[in-house]
């Protein structure tokens, strides 16, 4: 998936999740924001130049990034909680959005390098990219509007 799409498969599964909880509050929405900002973090390997699916689109990559993430949001006056579930849900995100495209990987890595994919559309699909991102705001519009106002 391209960028748009990470964002707006996050949007959509971010706002499920919170409705569900139906939390809506300051907390949860910096944790979404910060989730939103670390789901097209793991394409970090496209510049840096190293084997791209490989270390970046892992759960242990997630982890880490996940620990300092929440160690600098503590330090950062915000709640270890948000930052930790922030970054690692973003991470894991990405990962999940990716194991529907064609290309495998070991999302696992480095303790399984098994590799898998469910083969859905292409990751440079632009009308898939697009239409995640459309349904995501979209998505996130409702379920707000409808968990958080009395006429909807």
């Amino acid at each position: 998936m391209h960028r748009e799409g990470h964002i707006g498969f996050s949007l959509i599964a971010i706002s499920i999740v919170m409705s569900l909880l139906n939390s809506w509050d300051f907390k949860a929405l910096i944790t979404a924001i910060i989730a939103l900002g670390f789901s097209t973090f793991p394409d970090v390997d496209l510049k840096l130049g190293i084997a791209h699916r490989k270390w970046t689109h892992s759960v242990f990559f997630g982890l880490i990034v996940g620990l300092a993430s929440g160690w600098i949001a503590k330090m950062s006056g915000l709640s270890f909680e948000a930052g930790f579930l922030g970054a690692f849900g973003g991470i894991t995100l990405h990962i999940l959005g990716d194991l529907l495209t064609y290309k495998a990987f070991a999302p696992l890595y480095p303790l399984s390098k098994r590799k898998i994919a469910l083969g859905l559309f292409r990751s440079d699909n632009m009308i898939v990219n697009k239409l995640m991102l459309i349904l995501g705001i979209l998505t996130f519009c409702i379920l707000y509007l409808h968990c958080n106002s009395e006429y909807f």
